[in-house]
């Protein structure tokens, strides 16, 4: 993994040294540039894939006709690079001289059709005079561009952006309005900074260098029923799991599995056991204060598995006050899963025991269901209007009570599933798979992880696994068709694939949610920066002094109120703290 920048167009007298310091974090063992009279190319490297100096990046073909920066991993490097030897002429072991090669064979298209990783990447083509950007299927690595003055500038993160004096920080209003609404800005090409913006997942940018940019989207999810027996697809999707669990083990340094002892990270941390040729290391870190210890869970799958396990407890001191310094990490502030902060905490503490690589469990309750929301397509929900099924979606996405913009946000959530046909559950997994997944928790894991410097692997987000999923009936992914909360049905094939795996008592627990102590972070937060919520802008446009006020002083009793106000008040408070940070810069 690693940080990209670059500028494609006019770029006379630009230092971008100060934009590739804002991205050290995510490349701190090198970093390297290059520049013709048509772009310049900036890249820091982690080193993963060929730790030698031939890794270095910007890296291009024998003839510097063509250049990359990349950041990312292509998970089937070795078996696309046997396709071009004899071909192509190798110097290096890296995945990214395989992307190089692989376009000169195939074009952007074939080549994109060939690999699956993580990835975003920008590929010169000096002869053609085109350059591309490009993003992974999922969304799982962050790309952003700007246009200014006959120049295209892009980023693996926006803050470089902050350095140049041609960027200018504005909020744009009307994707603030919609982040508003939802848990993260439910949007994949727009960000909350006008002007700044997002390449799509599964999408590149074409850049000709006579200014004409095109996007072109090169993979969605197609509908293809499978209709098989069970036990078929069982198998299948197993064949597929263990491909991708052991793919994601390949690497020159050490890696490592986050178990937190819930099904998804346990699978995984069974499977790699199960076929690794070394002996898996397993990381297990609690949060002193979260209500929630999952530690025995743990142990008992390290024990079956016999891994490798570390157990740490994260006590970190004056934590309001660590977030509010590494309140940056939130970047462009896709979301506000306290998540990411936590995934930053737990990422430095995996580094400073010499994990360089961790496999993590993310995914799979998008992709397999594993939400309470996804029970309303069962009896006697599933016979409710959908619109009236979306008020529920959203409501416990967001924990906001009925008022107008509950329902004109509800309406956006349901327009956003209806671009998807099929059942209301296939409308639910589509949209957090095209929406979800690339807006919230893979800049969760990104951002978080890779301010720490280390890389997380999410294997349930292979794209082969999000297409399986897609295609597979509603009962292999909820057994059962009445709702009952109380009873683990949900990820079903999952749980079959599992018991084979591990321990029936791991194997059918039922999803916990939860482990940075959020409530003492807010109540902190509202006592410290009430002022900062006060007084920003946005924020009193949107709510009004007198509400915000009132919700600051008010402690409710009824749960329904208190998850409402931690919501908005942790919105709030994090949006204020941001705003104050960026425009500082």
């Amino acid at each position: 993994m690693c940080g990209i920048f670059g500028i494609i167009g006019n770029h006379s007298k630009i230092n971008i040294k100060e934009a590739l310091n804002a991205i050290k974090h995510r490349g701190p063992d090198d970093e390297g540039e290059y520049s013709d009279e048509n772009v310049k190319l900036g890249f820091r490297r982690l080193s993963i894939i060929d730790l030698s100096p031939k890794g270095h990046q910007p890296m291009s073909n024998e003839d510097s006709t063509v250049w990359i920066v990349f950041n990312g991993e292509i998970y089937n490097y070795q078996e696309i690079k046997k396709e071009l030897i004899g071909k192509h002429n190798f110097k290096s072991s890296t995945d990214t001289e395989v992307l190089i090669h692989g376009y000169e064979q195939w074009g952007i298209d074939g080549l994109l059709n060939r690999i699956n990783g993580m990835f975003a990447f920008c590929l010169y083509d000096k002869s053609n005079k085109e350059a591309y950007l490009v993003r992974d299927r999922i969304g799982k690595r962050p790309l952003y561009y700007f246009k200014s003055n006959r120049r295209l500038t892009f980023s693996s993160e926006v803050k470089a952006f902050f350095s140049l004096n041609y960027f200018k920080y504005e909020i744009d209003e009307q994707s603030f309005k919609m982040w508003m609404g939802f848990p993260y800005l439910p949007d994949n090409e727009k960000t909350l900074i006008k002007n700044v913006y997002k390449v799509p997942p599964g999408s590149y940018l074409k850049i000709k260098l006579n200014g004409n940019v095109s996007l072109n989207k090169y993979w969605q999810i197609k509908e293809n029923k499978i209709d098989q027996p069970f036990e078929d697809i069982r198998n299948d999707l197993e064949k597929i799991l263990i491909d991708s669990v052991t793919k994601r083990l390949i690497a020159d340094v050490p890696v490592g599995v986050l178990l937190s002892g819930g099904l998804d990270s346990s699978l995984i941390t069974a499977i790699a056991s199960k076929y690794s040729k070394n002996k898996i290391k397993t990381v297990n870190i609690s949060f002193p204060g979260s209500g929630i210890d999952e530690r025995k869970y743990a142990e008992e799958v390290a024990n079956h598995c016999n891994t490798n396990h570390i157990a740490l407890t994260l006590d970190v001191k004056d934590i309001y006050n660590q977030f509010k310094l590494n309140i940056g990490i939130y970047d462009d502030l896709s979301t506000v899963d306290s998540g990411l902060f936590s995934t930053y905490l737990l990422s430095k503490k995996i580094r400073e025991i010499g994990v360089k690589v961790i496999l993590v469990g993310e995914g799979a309750d998008e992709i397999f269901a594993g939400y309470t929301w996804f029970q309303l397509s069962q009896y006697p929900l599933r016979f409710l209007p959908d619109n009236i099924k979306a008020w529920f979606y959203y409501y416990a996405i967001m924990r906001n009570l009925p008022n107008k913009k509950f329902f004109d946000y509800s309406n956006i959530l349901l327009n956003k599933m209806n671009e998807t046909s099929g059942s209301f559950l296939k409308k639910i997994q589509r949209y957090e798979i095209d929406y979800s997944l690339p807006n919230h928790y893979c800049m969760k894991v990104d951002k978080g992880s890779m301010a720490a410097s280390v890389e997380a692997r999410a294997p349930y987000m292979d794209h082969r696994i999000a297409e399986f999923a897609a295609n597979i009936n509603d009962k292999y992914l909820l057994n059962s068709s009445i709702y009952n909360p109380k009873v683990s049905n949900e990820k079903f094939i999952l749980r079959q694939i599992a018991k084979d795996y591990l321990p029936p008592s791991i194997a059918q627990r039922k999803k916990r949610g939860g482990m940075i102590p959020l409530y003492n972070l807010l109540n902190r937060g509202l006592t410290e920066d009430k002022q900062l919520i006060l007084s920003n802008n946005y924020l009193l446009r949107f709510y009004g002094k007198e509400y915000l006020s009132e919700l600051i002083e008010t402690k409710p009793t009824l749960f329904i109120s208190k998850w409402q106000r931690e919501w908005i008040l942790w919105k709030c408070l994090v949006f204020s703290l941001w705003q104050n940070h960026f425009k500082n810069l």
